[in-house]
This record gives structure tokens, sequence and C-alpha cells, in this order.
């Protein structure tokens, strides 16, 4: 691969026209043992090199899909990850991505639990086990799914939650064991619903 043109443009960035190959570019940060010093117009590199800094541009690539991404709204590891796949990036190139992503703070599964569950518990009031139920099924690891929703709910926020749920449930015409069923199915414990339609019932 012979470079035709090398252009910086930004500290760690540089764009590469090679050959007849389109136009592509490459973060230092995911080259091996090349460095952005190496890339001057007429250099050839051939072999492992030329994989590197291919491997490099598909990193890269990755990396700006992921960003379009997260730029619309938080996005957590492992739907972005299945996203990128989905858009032909190699599981490699995704990992190493993500990775970098994550190092710099632009991809946060903790932010993400955060956003998901204040406008989660808006339409469907939930309970603990129910909310880290959830995040879990959307590949949130099941510790960090538990802290981000302790740190959410306080008691106080789960017994409004849990108002919110009942007040749900009777417009939708619930009462009695199916109240409590919906209720319960809903996340909330059987103690923490009794006590709340013994407090509305008296």
């Amino acid at each position: 691969m012979r470079l035709e043109s090398v252009k910086q443009v930004a500290s760690d960035v540089v764009e590469i026209t090679a050959d007849d190959r389109p136009v592509f570019f490459v973060r230092e940060a995911f080259l091996q043992n090349l460095k952005i010093d190496d890339f001057a117009k007429g250099k050839e590199f051939f072999g492992e090199e030329e994989e590197e800094i291919l491997q490099a541009a598909l990193i890269f690539s990755a990396e700006c899909k992921a960003e379009e991404y997260l730029a619309r709204c938080e996005q957590c590891r492992f739907s972005l990850e299945k996203k990128l796949i989905q858009k032909n990036h190699s599981k490699s190139s995704v990992k190493t991505a993500l990775d970098w992503l994550e190092a710099k703070g632009l991809l946060d599964d903790s932010r993400f639990c955060r956003s998901w569950l204040r406008s989660h518990v808006i339409s469907k009031p939930q309970g603990r086990p129910r909310l880290v139920s959830e995040l879990c099924s959307r590949g949130i690891k099941t510790f960090v799914a538990k802290q981000a929703v302790d740190e959410f709910l306080e008691i106080a926020e789960e017994e409004k939650l849990c108002e919110h749920c009942f007040i749900k449930a009777t417009a939708m015409g619930k009462k009695d064991e199916k109240l409590i069923k919906y209720m319960i199915d809903s996340g909330f414990s059987y103690k923490m619903v009794s006590r709340f339609i013994d407090i509305k019932e008296n």
C-alpha cells in the first residue's frame, strides 16, 4: 500500500488516500506498533504493517458509527454492539471502538441506566426487582443494574411509584386479587402492595 496523501484532521487522527482505495481515517490509539508520524506521502507499507493500518481504519469506522447512535440518545454497550455488528462491522473492531469510547466516558452503561429509568417509570411505574430485570434484559450487567436502581429509587420514591401503579391499575378496572397480582407483576413486593392497599381502603 502506497500513501498518496496524508492529512492530519485531529491531534490523533489522519485522513489517508492510498493507491486506488477510497479515502479512510486512522486514529493513532487504534494502531499497535505504528505511529501517525510514520505516515507520509509516498511511503509504502506491506504485510503486517499494511494490515495494521487497515484494521485501525475499520475500528475508526466503527467508532464513528457508534458516535452517530450516541448523538441521538444514550446507548448501552450491549445494544450498541448489536447495532454495529448488524451494520457489518467486525466484532473485533466493535470491541476496540467501544472500549475506547468507554475509556473516554462517551459510552457508559450506568449513565444509560439512569436515563432509561427516568423515562421508563413515567409510563410504567415498577418496583426494584422488575426494574432490575428490565435493565438486565437490555444487556446490562446485574450488578450495574442493581446499583443504578438502588441509586434511583429511595424508599419514598418506590412508594410514590407504587401509588402511581395503583392509580393506573384501578383506572383499568382492576380490583381485589387482580389488582394485587397486577401490582406484584409490576415488581412491587407483596408486603408493600398489601400495606398500600390497606392504607387506601382505610
